[in-house]
């Protein structure tokens, strides 16, 4: 008996001498290497619109606008490492004194109508600072066209015997485009990878077509938009 047990634990001794050894591997993962980047972005938020004024040669008018609310979207790609490119829009109704040189029986003058027109802003964006979690700088980059559309006065109908050239329902042109190159400079707070407020000061430069101006005339004129919105990652990298 005392053999039998002898013979089985020379046995088992040589099962455990043989086994493979089997190590366990610890995978180390870096840190924040699980979180995935954002494909692209999408935001949108409201803004303070100011134009400097514009002097129409084709209708020989002059636009003073007004300060007006701005309403803006943006659909962005990620490139990585808080840059995206991507497509920009904007739309605001903005008030103005709608200037027109008349004659009259002193001689030429210039009438003021009171009237609004709507703007459109829509362009290419290069963004820095979008993903970035925490408090950090935020640079736009933007290139398009700034469209007026449907100029229109205020007045719904003119007195009978009015003192000055009154000017009702559609005004001149119907539609006018010129390209635009708009830098914007602010601040976002990234609430995590994927989502974040801002708030961007933007200058814009435009260029007026020159049909009808003189060479003294001036064509190019400023926009200038505060900015505030949210951006909201979409998909993953």
């Amino acid at each position: 008996m005392r053999r039998l047990m002898l013979l089985a634990s020379l046995l088992a001794l040589t099962l455990v001498v043989d086994a493979p050894v089997v190590r366990g591997q610890v995978i180390t993962v870096p840190k924040g290497g699980l979180k995935k980047e954002p494909a692209g972005f999408v935001s949108g938020g409201i803004g303070l619109l100011a134009i400097q004024g514009v002097f129409d040669g084709t209708t020989q008018t002059g636009w003073d606008f007004s300060q007006a609310l701005e309403y803006h979207a943006a659909l962005e790609y990620g490139l990585g490492r808080g840059s995206s490119i991507g497509v920009t829009a904007s739309y605001a109704s903005v008030p103005l004194s709608y200037q027109q040189l008349v004659n009259t029986p002193n001689g030429p003058g210039v009438t003021a109508t009171d009237a609004h027109v709507n703007v459109f802003d829509i362009g290419a964006q290069f963004a820095l600072g979008p993903g970035s979690a925490g408090f950090h700088q935020v640079v736009v980059i933007n290139a398009g066209v700034i469209a007026f559309e449907n100029f229109r006065s205020d007045a719904d109908a003119c007195p009978a015997s009015p003192t000055y050239v009154c000017q009702t329902g559609r005004l001149r042109p119907t539609r006018d485009l010129d390209p635009r190159l708009g830098i914007g400079y602010g601040f976002g707070y990234g609430f995590a990878s994927r989502s974040e407020i801002y708030l961007i000061q933007e200058y814009g430069v435009a260029l007026h077509q020159s049909t009808g101006l003189s060479g003294s005339d001036r064509r190019q004129y400023q926009q200038q938009t505060t900015k505030i919105g949210f951006r909201v990652g979409l998909g993953a990298r």
